[in-house]
């Protein structure tokens, strides 16, 4: 099973009536995956899907993604608003009044979308309604392996503008409730626009690269309202994850779009380069 992730498209920024650079960028990716030999099986698509939580914003976006011929799911992100996405996106699985819901049919593997969105708030949450319908949906199947997407990673990152505090109390709750568990074994989130991996209770988590220009990695201290002329945010390419589930374990992969200019392709030519890394006759 593969399950692809995007994250952090932020289409629209610039305004309805300005072409959007981010829009460029997430047609770099969808040429990506719909180049691909071996199709994912749904691509998750992990918050920020907008700037600015407009409604012809989302409209925008669902006219770019028509082009990805795969089942598609969404997550919300600081900068979306849930009123508005579910009026474009009526189909969309409320529970509770938060876009958080399971996708049990597209593998072996199951998938549970959180709501990390606190309105106004640019850090996560994880109240405790959200905890009741997480801890209930997980105890329904306890030995299925899980895999948990949400937008704001539940860990420190480094990046001290864009992380959460280990003992932040939503962070605390979401850890707790899936170390109940065992099945876990993975979750995936956006936010940082970066890529990440680390342990995360009794499990992993990793951070997908953005669609949207990339956070600039630097680990020094940030002082609010001292401004250091430091860089914030690049130009890079845009990029996703490809999360791979070979029946066993769970292995995550990071990659840019384009991914690059060609070198040697799987032809009759150069079919012994696979046959010598195979260690095939």
């Amino acid at each position: 099973m593969i399950i692809a992730q995007i994250t952090d498209l932020h289409i629209g920024f610039g305004g309805p009536d300005v072409e959007c650079m981010n829009s460029k960028r997430l047609k770099l990716v969808i040429d990506e995956m719909n180049g691909m030999v071996q199709r994912p099986d749904l691509i998750l698509v992990t918050g920020d899907l907008v700037e600015s939580g407009e409604s012809w914003a989302y409209e925008k976006l669902k006219d770019a993604l028509s082009n990805l011929d795969y089942p598609l799911y969404y997550a919300m992100g600081n900068h979306d608003n849930r009123e508005v996405f579910g009026r474009v996106f009526p189909d969309a699985e409320f529970n509770d009044g938060f876009l958080q819901y399971t996708i049990e049919d597209a593998g072996p593997v199951r998938v549970i979308v959180l709501d990390t969105l606190k309105n106004g708030f640019h850090g996560g949450e994880f109240c405790e309604r959200r905890r009741a319908w997480l801890d209930k949906t997980l105890a329904e199947q306890p030995d299925r392996p899980t895999f948990i997407a949400l937008h704001h990673p539940p860990i420190e990152t480094g990046i001290a503008w864009m992380t959460a505090k280990f003992k932040a109390p939503w962070v605390v709750a979401l850890r707790e409730t899936i170390e109940k568990y065992d099945n876990v074994v993975h979750v995936c989130a956006g936010h940082v626009h970066r890529t990440i991996f680390k342990k995360f209770g009794n499990t992993t988590i990793s951070v997908c690269r953005a669609v949207a220009p990339q956070v600039k990695l630097e680990l020094a201290p940030i002082t609010i309202d001292m401004p250091d002329d430091r860089i914030l945010l690049v130009d890079t390419l845009p990029g996703y994850s490809l999360h791979h589930w070979n029946g066993e374990r769970l292995t995550t992969h990071s990659a840019n779009a384009p991914s690059g200019k060609a070198v040697v392709r799987y032809d009759d030519a150069h079919a012994y380069v696979v046959r010598h890394t195979l260690d095939m006759e």
